[in-house]
């Protein structure tokens, strides 16, 4: 599955960053809400968050798989994360911090 999406977890983003880091991620967030706005698109999207880690997660994986949301990486330089019978297999990152 190709990752789409970057999440931080917002208790993480107050504990872990100092306030400049902090003005610089709201900056950062407000610039894209704003350029999605003038591209026509909604300025702020709401989305589901699963922790791959949860045991519910491989259900939630063959839902998408039964409306085509879960497929194939196409792009290479993606993670890419399978799924192998009841089991999600994550890529190794390296460097992880």
């Amino acid at each position: 599955m190709k990752v789409r999406f970057t999440v931080i977890k917002n208790e993480d983003a107050e504990n872990y960053l100092d306030d400049r880091d902090k003005s610089e991620l709201s900056r950062i967030l407000w610039k894209i809400q704003e350029l999605r706005h003038l591209n026509g698109k909604p300025a702020l999207n709401t989305y589901l968050v699963v922790n791959t880690d949860e045991p519910y997660a491989t259900d939630i994986v063959r839902i998408m798989q039964a409306n085509n949301h879960w497929g194939p990486v196409s792009d290479h330089n993606q993670a890419e994360m399978q799924f192998k019978g009841d089991t999600l297999l994550l890529p190794e990152t390296e460097g992880a911090i």
